[in-house]
């Protein structure tokens, strides 16, 4: 194994990725080898995607490191002012809102999901016991894939079609009360927001949030960014076959929804955890009610899991909370195609950690690596430095070993069979869903599927099932479309709980 000294002598004379780390005038806090490490990691492995990290100490931004690139093919670095899409650690953001909403007096937690909308029949629901709160904290008990892969993927939904998703709610695999991550009950939250407050979830945070903290570089909506002229980093992956070529999939405003939508930069979510950590209070001013603070920091279900080196036994308002280092940890991360984010906090120390990347394999890792250096350090952890060294050894290892089994995992998929029951050009059509639009299957000059859905497009790969082929609409992440054949032929396809006929 190569040793992590040998990779930080080439780092250093190789220096080939961009990289920009200082630590604050005056604190005292110096995170040198730990920039080192992460230079290194992206070195050798090869990723030349960006990482932002920040870290907050007793109320001020104690250091800031830049790595890597926003765009690679135009040698774009990552810079404090680069944007990154924070996905789902958008919801201690959007749960925060709804609670400053309720100190106003404009919503009530405590309403029932047939008070959300009461003139929605729900079918298989008790829509009178489901709360606001349930839907906040994982605890709801009911299901909606449809609106879920609406909002966040295909992007074909308008505000008729989004309260008509809502009301085809379903009851979940768990039983209300009890945990189970998902993004229904955020993206519920948001039609009833938008109805109850006239005014768009965007544009509440705004108003609540990013204005009154002065993120001047936050936004829910990539309009806003675009228009701004601000650095947006591309998305990238290492499992990739080109890890250096952008993904496909990118968001628009139409796929930037409440359980996932918000772009923003290291110093500007710097800001929202120094709030964290200060009972709501930032530069000396009280910028939220302290009140409102710590009841978003308060467990309201139990959980039970682990996410690498992340204790998770509870589930605030949009936390998760669980032991780190020996202290209670609030965080939460977010992934999607080409991102990975990190906001967490530990306020009995009153630290806390941005960590954005632009890439969606290895970066949760390196991550984890960067998180443990860092509360490391600053709780005053034993020989911390041979400790990240040892793990940055590990990841290295890992990487190479992790991108031979991606790729043979790729080359597995492709060679899956077609077990279809009628030629492949029965198959092609455009296929209709009254609230999720149209998918259109095409026959590839290869004989094989391509299907495309608004913003998503795959050429589907055979499944071991008559009728059944996997897609990506998410790169590499699959999912399964079946065809619905009667005797006259192919009549519909099912994908996630949803049906859509054959049109032509």
């Amino acid at each position: 194994m190569t040793s992590i000294a040998s990779i930080l002598m080439v780092a250093l004379v190789l220096a080939s990725l961009p990289a920009t780390a200082e630590s604050t005038s005056g604190t005292g806090y110096r995170f040198n080898e730990l920039a080192g490490v992460i230079k290194a990691a992206k070195e050798s492995t090869g990723q030349r995607s960006g990482t932002a990290v920040a870290v907050v100490k007793d109320g001020r931004i104690v250091y800031e490191g830049y790595f890597g690139f926003a765009d690679i093919a135009g040698e774009q670095p990552v810079t404090r002012d680069t944007v990154f899409y924070i996905a789902s650690t958008t919801k201690p953001l959007l749960a925060l809102n709804v609670l400053l909403q309720e100190e106003a007096g404009r919503v009530d937690t405590r309403d029932s999901l047939q008070q959300m909308f009461p003139d929605i029949r729900f079918n298989g629901i008790d829509a009178t016991a489901v709360t606001v709160r349930d839907l906040l904290v994982h605890a709801s008990g009911i299901d909606n894939q449809p609106l879920a892969w609406a909002t966040a993927f295909s992007g074909i939904h308008d505000a008729r079609t989004r309260r008509a998703l809502v009301a085809a709610s379903y009851p979940a695999d768990t039983p209300r009360a009890a945990f189970r991550y998902t993004n229904v009950g955020y993206n519920i939250v948001s039609v009833w927001l938008d109805q109850i407050l006239a005014t768009p979830w965007q544009r509440q945070l705004d108003a609540a949030i990013f204005e009154p903290l002065g993120m001047t570089r936050t936004s829910a909506r990539i309009s806003e960014a675009e228009a701004n002229g601000w650095p947006l980093a591309k998305p990238y992956s290492f499992a990739s076959d080109n890890p250096d070529q952008p993904l496909y999939l990118s968001k628009s405003d139409q796929t930037m929804q409440a359980a996932g939508g918000i772009v923003s930069t290291a110093p500007d979510l710097a800001r929202f955890l120094i709030a964290q950590l200060g009972a709501g209070r930032h530069e000396g001013r009280q910028v939220f009610p302290a009140s409102v603070i710590r009841q978003s920091h308060t467990a309201q279900v139990e959980a039970d899991g682990r996410y690498l080196d992340f204790e998770r036994t509870g589930y605030a308002w949009g936390w998760y909370t669980g032991e780190y280092q020996g202290r209670l940890m609030h965080h939460h991360f977010g992934s999607f195609a080409g991102f990975h984010a990190h906001l967490s906090f530990i306020a009995e120390a009153g630290i806390g950690l941005v960590v954005l990347n632009n890439e969606d394999f290895l970066s949760a890792k390196l991550t984890s690596l960067i998180a443990a250096d860092v509360y490391g350090r600053l709780l005053g952890e034993p020989d911390v430095r041979s400790k990240t060294s040892g793990r940055a050894d590990r990841l290295l290892a890992q990487a190479v070993e992790l991108r031979l089994a991606a790729a043979r995992h790729r080359e597995s998929i492709r060679a899956r069979a077609f077990v279809l029951s009628r030629p492949v050009e029965t198959y092609a059509g455009t296929y209709s869903n009254d609230l999720l639009g149209t998918m259109v299957v095409n026959v590839t000059p290869d004989g094989r599927l391509a299907i495309r859905w608004g913003n998503l497009a795959s050429e589907a790969t055979g499944q071991d099932r008559e009728d059944h082929v996997r897609v990506e609409f998410s790169p590499n992440a699959g999912n399964v479309v079946s065809f619905l054949v009667g005797d006259a032929g192919v009549d519909a396809l099912s994908f996630e709980h949803a049906t859509f006929r054959k049109i032509d």
